[in-house]
């Protein structure tokens, strides 16, 4: 009995020494592996932030849709749905499953089936809750974006990771914050809902607008693309960019007749050539050390300097400061430049921006390079005219853009600028763009000379190929050979446009660049081709960022209506009808009041156009003058002077349409035939 009793004690002692030990030693232990049986945690993945053109278009988003399949064997009947096999079948029925995937699914010697697609949540709601169906959340990153914008935004991998571009620079506003889902499972595995368990929701990202607008973006892939075709050139860049705010518009880029696969107008410096002269001699007209008439001797379009022969293209004796730009010419350039030492070279070049990056939140960004003088630097003897006409410096397409925007706002350098504005998922604004000047690199009077200045190289200059019949444009062409790994291609070339529209008050900076052209290869001729077609198109285009109103006060006025001579034939049979000769010889009735400027373009209704004092002015009858005898460049001087604008065209050499002593509106605009 003793034993007996003694056995029973020590068991019950036994049991509640492990009853402490599991209830209040272990009990953490315990409680967390009860907790992991019957309470299942869940990592909320939240949709990342959508970005938008600056139009407000969805260029990317980030969608949930759910993977699922079948277990037959744990097809059962509920009370809430009833029989599980007709619901099954039904459902995936609806979902377009096909019938022999349907039967497998149904047939209860099979252990699983995988459903392939996948479908939105809404559309298998009531599938999930069957406990045979095993789902899977996918999300999945929707990219409507055109090629060029693509490259900027960049990409994720499948588990929602940024990988390139503004999807991985700006990750932290666009992976938005993670949530928590707890839930119990019964015996079955069945999902049971407690209110005792903690669910957190997921927080979408951040909505980010670009400054990049779409419609823009596709006109300027479309017509690279068409001149790399025309020209036959291997590659090319466009550049877009608003000088009021330094809003980029568009980047387009190709590579090997084909869409590149980065953004190479931030990528890919190149020596750009005769676009960088106007940053030159505008540094010199700002700081006094050259006047607007002041005449250079271009030593009849060959020079040596530093034991290097110096070419023009336009052979003159001499030739003033604002057609040393006009014609480019490369000895009046250099001679200028050497009005400036070194450090004030290297200075003027540095504060438009080159050498330097931009600021623009892209990761692969090139800050180019350019040469610093001074004991430790690289300069040599022929640096300095080097710089003057473009090489020795390397420089993106998005530099020379913004470069040329310091030019048409009036002088100053902004940061270019990819965002607009980032709203929170709740649609709270938390960032505007606003206009960041970084320095005052030129006089806002230098400016306006200059963008003068440069409308001439469109208007009569090298760059007629990008001259527009509604608006002025100003811009500077540039071709300049091609390196590769320090050495110079043979026959291969850069060939870049650079043009600010329009003239008097630039909406637009647009930089376009060929690589490579084979048909001709001076910017002013193929490249400005592109710059004029992309123009044409973004008149066109409704949502292509433009301020109609402000552009309707620069629109071109119309020229006077031309009167086409009487032929020899024409008079002789009017001799014989008098009553018809005498009509003929009725005065010709004075052109009609002007119309206005605006009327030259189509606008949006409704709308108004408030109308300058300008547009009510009279209209002045002027003679155009004879330029017979006189070259091209003489003859346009001649027409400037008695005051029109002048367009040259392929004809017989000194004729002008309208023609030599007729009158025509003073401001209107000559043709100028030249011998092709």
């Amino acid at each position: 009995m003793v034993l007996v009793h003694g056995t029973l004690v020590a068991f019950a002692l036994a049991v509640l020494g492990k009853a402490v030990q599991v209830q209040l030693v272990d009990q953490t232990k315990w409680e967390k592996a009860a907790a992991d049986q019957q309470v299942r945690t869940l990592d909320v993945v939240p949709l990342r932030g959508r970005i938008l053109d600056a139009n407000g278009i969805t260029l990317v988003e980030s969608r949930e849709l759910i993977r699922f399949g079948v277990d037959p064997r744990a097809l059962d009947s509920t009370k809430r749905y009833g029989d599980a096999r007709v619901v099954l079948r039904r459902e995936l029925t609806t979902l377009g499953v096909k019938p022999a995937l349907i039967r497998r699914s149904l047939d209860e010697s099979v252990k699983w089936v995988g459903i392939p697609g996948l479908f939105a949540p809404s559309d298998v709601e009531m599938l999930q809750q069957l406990r045979a169906v095993r789902s899977e959340r996918v999300l999945l990153r929707n990219v409507s974006a055109p090629a060029g914008i693509r490259r900027i935004i960049g990409a994720v991998n499948s588990e929602q990771q940024p990988q390139s571009g503004l999807e991985l620079e700006l990750d932290p506003l666009l992976r938005g914050v993670h949530g928590r889902d707890e839930f119990l499972r019964d015996g079955r595995g069945d999902r049971l809902e407690s209110p005792a368990l903690e669910r957190v929701s997921a927080t979408q990202g951040h909505t980010i607008t670009l400054s990049l607008n779409r419609s823009l973006q596709e006109i300027a892939e479309r017509e690279l693309a068409l001149a790399m075709e025309r020209t036959g050139a291997s590659g090319g860049d466009v550049v877009m960019m608003d000088p009021r705010d330094g809003s980029v518009l568009a980047l387009a880029g190709a590579r090997n007749g084909q869409p590149s696969v980065s953004s190479t107008a931030l990528t890919d410096p190149y020596e750009p050539g005769s676009v960088i002269k106007p940053f030159v001699m505008a540094r010199l007209l700002d700081m006094k050390r050259a006047g607007l008439d002041e005449v250079v001797n271009t030593e009849g379009g060959q020079w040596m300097v530093a034991r290097r022969v110096i070419d023009d293209e336009h052979k003159e004796a001499s030739m003033t400061f604002r057609d040393v730009i006009r014609l480019s010419s490369n000895i009046g350039v250099v001679k200028f430049a050497q009005r400036l030492s070194p450090r004030e070279q290297y200075e003027g070049l540095r504060d438009f921006g080159f050498g330097t990056l931009t600021g623009v939140p892209y990761p692969a960004e090139s800050r180019g390079r350019l040469p610093v003088p001074g004991p430790k630097g690289t300069w040599t003897a022929q640096t300095p005219s080097a710089l003057a006409m473009g090489y020795e410096l390397s420089a993106t397409p998005l530099q020379l853009a913004s470069a040329y925007s310091t030019i048409a706002n009036g002088g100053e350098l902004l940061q270019p600028v990819f965002i607009r504005e980032i709203h929170s998922a709740d649609g709270t604004l938390l960032y505007q763009h606003k206009r960041r000047v970084l320095r005052r690199a030129i006089s806002e009077e230098t400016a306006r000379e200059m963008r003068t200045i440069l409308a001439s190289v469109v208007d009569s200059g090298t760059a007629v190929a990008a001259g527009l019949e509604t608006f002025d444009v100003a811009g500077k062409s540039g071709t300049a050979r091609r390196s590769e790994n320090g050495r110079y291609v043979v026959g291969g070339y850069n060939a870049t446009f650079a043009a600010m529209f329009p003239a008097q008050a630039p909406q637009y900076v647009i930089v376009a660049k060929l690589l490579d052209p084979r048909s001709k290869i001076y910017g002013g001729v193929v490249s400005g081709v592109i710059v004029h077609n992309v123009l044409q198109a973004a008149q066109a285009t409704r949502d292509a960022s433009l301020d109609r109103r402000e552009l309707a006060r620069y629109a071109k006025p119309l020229p006077a209506p031309v009167v086409k001579p009487l032929s020899p034939q024409a008079i002789a049979s009017a001799t014989r009808d008098s009553a018809r000769f005498d009509s003929l010889r009725a005065p010709i009735p004075e052109p009609a009041p002007p119309v206005a400027a605006a009327g030259r373009v189509v606008f949006a209704l409704p709308m108004t156009v408030a109308t300058s004092a300008r547009d009510d002015a009279p209209a002045i009858a002027v003679p155009v003058p004879s330029v017979y005898g006189l070259n091209v460049r003489q003859a346009a001087r001649t027409l400037h002077k008695a005051g029109f604008h002048v367009r040259v065209s392929k004809g017989i050499a000194g004729e002008t349409r309208p023609a030599a002593g007729s009158t025509a509106r003073a401001g209107s605009t000559v043709v100028l035939f030249a011998a092709p």
